[in-house]
């Protein structure tokens, strides 16, 4: 399996907590088998696991969950454009993605 399908496969999944957590495991799984692209795949597992883990217990609306999912679904475009670039736009284009989720995402 590769990130475009884990990425094709949660944006076109249900808007749940148990698809946010099954995005975060298999992209860590997928860092064991493309090294030169785990970076990428740990932030955006990460961002996903922390959802999971504030969200997993709490009933939530679906709006507050497809617009917490479009922001990951975001997220996962820009680093599927970062793994077809050269590896310095591959940089910027993480620096992007995490610099966005720490300083102007407050849902997650």
């Amino acid at each position: 399996m590769n990130f475009n399908e884990i990425a094709d496969r949660f944006e076109q999944g249900i808007s749940c907590t148990d698809s946010f957590k099954l995005f975060y495991k298999e992209t860590f799984e997928l860092m064991k088998s493309d090294v030169e692209n785990a970076g990428l795949y740990f932030v955006v597992g990460v961002m996903a696991r922390s959802f999971v883990i504030t969200y997993e217990d709490r009933e939530l609306s679906a709006d507050f969950v497809d617009g917490t999912k479009a922001v990951l679904v975001a997220m996962n475009n820009k680093l599927l454009r970062a793994i077809a670039a050269d590896p310095t736009t591959r940089l910027r284009l993480l620096g992007e993605v995490a610099t966005e989720y720490e300083w102007q995402v407050k849902s997650f």
